[in-house]
């Protein structure tokens, strides 16, 4: 006999679309048939609503330990859970994994804070370039490299990328790099206050789209050198696409990543929103906004994140444009965004499946543990109301941030609820198991560690 058995759904993967039904035992899934097989201890019954499997959330910051006033695994965790997150990594910059030490310590710390299975990013970090391996042998899904110095974390120079990429390509690793040239944005941030700028236009005009070019540019090439596996994180706009496909035609093994704000929102949008409206690199123009979205609907754009990186507003507000905080919430929204989009014809829902599951399940030796609808895999599953009518609001916001910078915006489309390895941890929308359900993966102990893309 099953544990469970969901029936009556509209099962979506990233290949298929199909009604049937899905039986789930000691955490796996057991069956999927056409018709029900009236076998379970419980049946849960999901017509009209649609099955998808969980999505893997690569590109997080829930500050933890760290900044925990900003947010925390736990209240991070449970933000992703309600919007059908059932993996996340994590990486944190105010406390950051150099070493394997630091990532054996910080796995111990969130043995029981986490809702969703979570792996963790490290960083490449000056001085530390020996202990990448080591992280990479003990369980680190990917290493995180800033071309430019944010959030304190130093900015490294093409000579330390090309020793880190040796290093990390040997070992099998993977790498998500932030891509702005440091030489650009600090002589844009130079000429901006010798002007005595203090609006928020300077975004866009400090973290340029020039400089993002040039660093990513100067990344592919890097990683066409050192055979390293580099997914280019938060592209911004359709020319660093471009560079992207340039790259790999040369040979190398490079990934573009988008997040909703590059999509949803535009640089006119944000500007008179002050600190409200500061990420980086910033959102570009509507034209690019809807372009971007064109992109990741054709498969251009290999995969779908939030880069969910919260302040709370009193963080936001602290000191001026130049000091506050970088980064927005977004990890609770980027799902029911994209069934937004799905639903407004912009988009498959299959692609979204595809963007914010499987590739980065694949992409992260996760696959098809995590990533996929099929028997043998882990029952992470988020069953979708794709005919749901709301607003996001700020008075909803689960993460510890309190704001989203998607505030007012008409939805369609709301996952009710999430299942991780056959526990049900939001139902109906609302969080109803407790911190310690999520397990560290790593595609170390992945049932198929050679199953990278």
């Amino acid at each position: 006999m099953y544990d469970i058995e969901i029936i009556g759904a509209r099962i979506v993967t990233s290949s298929a679309e199909f009604t049937g039904c899905i039986s789930i035992e000691d955490g796996k899934i057991a069956a999927i048939s056409e018709k029900p097989l009236r076998n379970s201890k419980q049946t849960i019954d999901a017509s009209g609503l649609h099955a998808l499997p969980g999505m893997v959330e690569q590109h997080v910051h829930f500050m933890d330990p760290g900044e925990n006033d900003r947010e925390d695994f736990i209240h991070g965790s449970s933000a992703a859970a309600t919007a059908g997150v059932t993996t996340v990594i994590e990486h944190t910059h105010s406390h950051p994994v150099r070493t394997v030490d630091d990532l054996l310590e910080k796995r111990s710390y969130l043995k029981n804070r986490s809702l969703i299975d979570f792996g963790l990013g490290a960083h490449v970090w000056p001085g530390y370039f020996d202990e990448l391996t080591g992280l990479w042998e003990n369980g680190i899904s990917f290493f995180k490299a800033f071309t430019c110095t944010t959030h304190g974390i130093p900015g490294l120079r093409n000579s330390d990328i090309f020793e880190a990429f040796q290093k990390i390509s040997s070992a099998g690793g993977v790498v998500l790099a932030h891509c702005e040239d440091e030489s650009m944005t600090e002589r844009n941030e130079h000429n901006l206050k010798l002007m005595e700028r203090m609006d928020g236009h300077v975004i866009q005009e400090w973290r340029s789209k020039e400089a993002e070019e040039v660093a990513v540019s100067d990344v592919v090439l890097l990683a066409k050198l050192t055979g390293a596996k580099v997914t280019i994180a938060h592209v911004s706009h359709p020319f660093v696409v471009d560079i992207v496909h340039r790259g790999r035609e040369m040979g190398a093994d490079v990934m573009a990543e988008v997040c909703p704000q590059y999509m949803f929102l535009d640089e006119y949008q944000i500007q008179d929103r002050g600190p409200f409206g500061k990420f980086t690199p910033p959102a570009r123009s509507a034209p690019e906004a809807k372009r971007m979205m064109e992109l990741l609907a054709s498969g251009s754009i290999d995969i779908l994140s939030s880069d969910h990186a919260p302040s709370t507003r009193h963080h936001k507000l602290e000191g001026n444009i130049w000091s506050c905080h970088f980064g927005l919430p977004g990890v609770e929204t980027t799902l029911p965004l994209m069934l937004t989009a799905v639903n407004r014809g912009e988009i498959s829902l299959q692609t979204v499946v595809k963007a914010y599951s499987e590739t980065p399940a694949r992409r992260l030796g996760l696959f098809p543990r995590k990533g996929s609808l099929r028997v043998g895999a882990d029952a992470d599953i988020v069953l979708v109301d794709l005919t749901k009518k709301w607003t996001i609001s700020d008075d909803n916001v689960v993460s510890k941030a309190g704001w989203s910078p998607y505030s007012g915006m008409e939805c369609t489309g709301k996952p009710e609820t999430t299942m991780v390895r056959g526990q049900i941890v939001v139902q109906g929308g609302k969080v109803v198991a407790e911190p310690g359900t999520g397990r560290y993966v790593s595609s170390v102990i992945s049932d198929n560690p050679h199953s990278r893309v």
